[in-house]
């Protein structure tokens, strides 16, 4: 009788641990802006995976910003940031104002939004950034803004990228590598006087509106192969340091080489040379 109710007792413990376990993976899908904010206001890192983030995203009003200078204030972040698969239904944004002053973002640490979905504006632009950067496989449906960054960083991702709408990296500087391969762009892309100190590449990637690669400056090899730009490239008056490879690259209209710089081998096999304005 005693045994039997042992085994009674061990079965609704393990009953009762079962349960607990299903009752884990409950867990609500969306979350809140604000409740995002308030993990980075203790300092506490940002992990979330397969979560649907609702209203706007703002990075500066998570911490006490201090002043930069006359014009600007800046709000340092020092968590890590990590999301994996999430949707962002609002704006995200890493820049505002504060009594009419600029504020802008500085992160410390990495910065990674991977295979996400962005429904609203993703505006990033002014941040610096100290980690890794990391926009793989993520989708951008609305305008995209990565102008005046500043990545510290060795490597920096947006591989596997779809921009549905315009995207800007414009006067960007990237202190490492920044990869763009299998990239998708379906309106205009710009990346007027961006620098990387490391390699550039693009290999793969489709270009379906305006592409603007003039006055850049990059210190490593660039890759551009297979590469597809519809509609006109514009490479004039880039510095390119390395080695330089288009091979195969798919030029449907005309590609702009004015005054481009290449100090070291430069290979267009493959490609329709009518179509260079060199």
């Amino acid at each position: 009788m005693v045994f039997n109710i042992k085994i009674f007792c061990l079965f609704g413990f393990m009953l009762t641990v079962s349960t607990c376990y299903s009752c884990s993976g409950t867990e609500k899908k969306e979350i809140k802006a604000s409740e995002i904010i308030a993990l980075l206001k203790k300092g506490k890192p940002v992990h979330l995976v397969n979560k649907i983030i609702i209203d706007d995203l703002d990075f500066t009003v998570s911490c006490k910003p201090h002043i930069l200078n006359v014009n600007m204030l800046q709000c340092d972040i020092y968590s890590n940031i990590y999301f994996e698969h999430c949707v962002f239904m609002g704006k995200v944004t890493s820049n505002g104002k504060l009594e009419q002053t600029s504020v802008q973002s500085c992160f410390r640490s990495n910065l990674v939004f991977s295979g996400c979905d962005f429904r609203g504006e993703v505006d990033f632009d002014g941040a610096i950034v100290f980690g890794m950067v990391n926009f793989s496989r993520t989708t951008f449906r609305e305008n995209v803004n990565f102008n005046n960054m500043a990545i510290w960083a060795k490597d920096s991702y947006f591989s596997e990228m779809k921009a549905e709408k315009r995207f800007s990296m414009v006067y960007a500087s990237f202190a490492g590598n920044l990869t763009f391969f299998n990239a998708a762009f379906d309106d205009n892309a710009s990346f007027q006087e961006t620098s990387a100190k490391g390699k550039l590449i693009f290999n793969n990637s489709v270009f379906k509106g305006r592409a603007g690669f003039d006055m850049m400056e990059v210190h490593g090899n660039t890759f551009f192969n297979y590469a597809r730009f519809e509609k006109i490239a514009n490479f004039s008056w880039s510095r390119f340091m390395g080695t330089v490879d288009f091979v195969n690259v798919s030029f449907e209209q005309n590609a702009n080489f004015e005054k481009t710089t290449f100090l070291n081998t430069v290979n267009f096999e493959g490609v329709d040379k009518t179509r260079l304005n060199l």
